[in-house]
């Protein structure tokens, strides 16, 4: 996981192929202007998907993983707290390979939980294979609306299939 000010995701540049395309692509377009649904960066190497969202608690939630895809989150109207573990996990279901998601719960004695806030201006970056859990609800709220965008952005190992 990555996690920073939308400001610094220069920093992270040569990381990966794809994430250099979302880097140039995001230091000449403003991504607040993007409309909802899919937008095509580079194909479907990197791609955004602006959606409507709602939080959720963290009781309704469960991770989830992704194979060929990382994710790469910015909140544009309301806040969210994510998590993710590093630790042991338990399939919750099947992995689809069409929509490249694949779900999990932590195991039980599985305490090695990280988390943060993705609000304005800040970004996330859910390697390929993490587990993660976005859309949770920030601490003191109620759950409710949120406007995000994900996206999606193929790993160096598919780079040549998409």
């Amino acid at each position: 996981m990555i996690y920073d000010g939308l400001g610094a995701i220069g920093l992270y540049r040569g990381l990966t192929k794809g994430l250099d395309v979302l880097i140039d692509w995001l230091s000449q377009n403003d991504p607040t202007e993007l409309p909802l649904g899919i937008t095509e960066i580079d194909g479907k190497r990197v791609f955004a998907n602006v959606m409507n969202a709602k939080t959720r608690a963290f009781e309704d939630a469960r991770f989830e993983t992704h194979r060929k895809y990382m994710d790469v989150q910015i909140d544009l109207e309301g806040a969210e707290r994510f998590k993710t573990t590093p630790g042991v996990t338990v399939a919750a279901g099947e992995f689809d390979v069409a929509s490249d998601k694949g779900y999990c719960h932590g195991s039980p004695d599985n305490d090695d939980l990280l988390d943060g806030t993705l609000e304005d201006k800040h970004f996330v970056v859910f390697m390929v294979g993490e587990p993660h859990m976005p859309n949770l609800v920030t601490e003191g709220a109620e759950v409710g609306p949120l406007k995000k965008i994900c996206f999606k952005v193929v790993s160096d190992a598919f780079w040549g299939e998409v």
